[in-house]
């Protein structure tokens, strides 16, 4: 059962990515965003897209039992809790951006919440999603199901870019010179720094007086403003 599904799985996955490689290369040829729906891009695309994710599954449980690289239980299992983290984020970047625009529609560029840290936290997610599902079903077949899988949301990001300069226009430019494509590093050590720093002076700021030296106090004051 496991060799078919992975078989199929296989020749989806060539079409899929083949297809993607050429909307990179070939504009006019664009599957990703389809131009249309009932377009011959649109029926090549969301079968083939649809399919591959759920083979992914499918061969993971089929194969449940593999053992191709012998990782420890504890590996597979932190993998299938970051699986249902990752999932839970996606689910959450969904419902930001709304279903039509997720599914590329130009209802508006978002450029909040959790797309102030990255412009594609829904492929993002969907790609720690397939890679956590491979380390937990540590299956052969589903390490190559998953790393197409992975590539294609990797793909679909930069083909649907052109697609949204040519939307947004400079809003959209300007958007990507604030947020990177996956993921804001840069912001996050920032902010993470910020915290630290006020929660350095809330702990300066409950010392008792006697202790603090006057420079001290001066701090205190001015972080409590």
């Amino acid at each position: 059962m496991t060799t078919v599904l992975f078989t199929i799985g296989c020749v989806i996955a060539a079409v899929l990515l083949s297809a993607l490689l050429l909307t990179l290369k070939f504009h006019r040829l664009r599957i990703w965003p389809p131009p249309a729906p009932q377009t011959w891009q649109s029926y090549l695309f969301w079968p083939s897209f649809r399919a591959i994710n759920v083979l992914c599954f499918v061969t993971a449980i089929s194969d449940r039992t593999g053992n191709f690289l012998g990782l420890p239980l504890s590996i597979r299992i932190a993998a299938l809790a970051i699986l249902a983290a990752s999932l839970s984020i996606f689910i959450y970047s969904f419902r930001v951006l709304g279903r039509d625009n997720s599914y590329c529609a130009q209802d508006g560029l978002v450029a909040r919440g959790i797309y102030r840290w990255s412009r594609n936290p829904q492929n993002a997610m969907l790609m720690l999603v397939y890679g956590s599902l491979a380390v937990t079903a540590d299956s052969g077949p589903t390490y190559v199901l998953c790393a197409a899988m992975m590539t294609a949301y990797g793909l679909m990001v930069l083909a649907e870019e052109p697609w949204l300069r040519e939307a947004y226009g400079e809003s959209y430019r300007a958007y990507c010179r604030r947020v990177p494509r996956f993921f804001n590093w840069q912001r996050a050590v920032l902010t993470v720094r910020s915290k630290l720093k006020r929660m350095s002076l809330a702990k300066l700021c409950i010392a008792p007086a006697a202790t603090l030296a006057d420079y001290e106090v001066l701090v205190c004051m001015a972080a409590c403003i």
